[in-house]
This record gives C-alpha cells, sequence and structure tokens, in this order.
C-alpha cells in the first residue's frame, strides 16, 4: 500500500499502520520531515520504502538536506508509482 503523508502531525501516528512492504510518501508539509535533524524525522519507519516529492522539496528549498534514507522522486514517477502499487490511501 501507498501512504501518501501530507501533514507532519500524521507522522506521529502512522506507524503502527505501515506494514514491511508498504511504501511512504511524503508531500506537501510532510517533506520537512526528511532532514535528519527535524523532530519528526524519528517517526518514519526503517523498514519501508520512504520516498518524497521533489517539487515540494524543492519549494521549500529542503532538496539538499534530504536524508539518504529518503528517496526524492518527481511529479511523474509519482504518477507511475500510484499506478503500480494500486492501492493508496492519503493521511
Amino acid at each position: 500500500m501507498l501512504h501518501i503523508v501530507k501533514k507532519l502531525e500524521q507522522l506521529t501516528w502512522l506507524p503502527r499502520y505501515l506494514q514491511g512492504d508498504d511504501t511512504l510518501l511524503l508531500v506537501e508539509q510532510a517533506v520537512y520531515a526528511c532532514k535528519a535533524s527535524s523532530p519528526y524525522y524519528r517517526y518514519l519507519p526503517s523498514d519501508c520504502a520512504i520516498y518524497a516529492l521533489q517539487e515540494d522539496l524543492a519549494a521549500r528549498g529542503w532538496l539538499e538536506v534530504c536524508a539518504d534514507q529518503v528517496q526524492i522522486i518527481n511529479t511523474a514517477a509519482f504518477v507511475k508509482m500510484t499506478v503500480s502499487i494500486g492501492k493508496s490511501i492519503g493521511w
């Protein structure tokens, strides 16, 4: 399942719903969790794939500070991801 997270606050309780084969995509405000020194970074799971939307990172000036654990993708890759994974949920 693809979990699309828009708000930082959702990250505090989201991990209890994630399974090992799930994918997490951070968009909008949630991209602020991508920096290792962010207080929300600790909520990012270590057992699933984590992506952040390039356009949202760039708009906030965070492209260069994104942690290695987080893979950066553009909108076209995001669309392909939603098609290939099939099931998604927005938080």
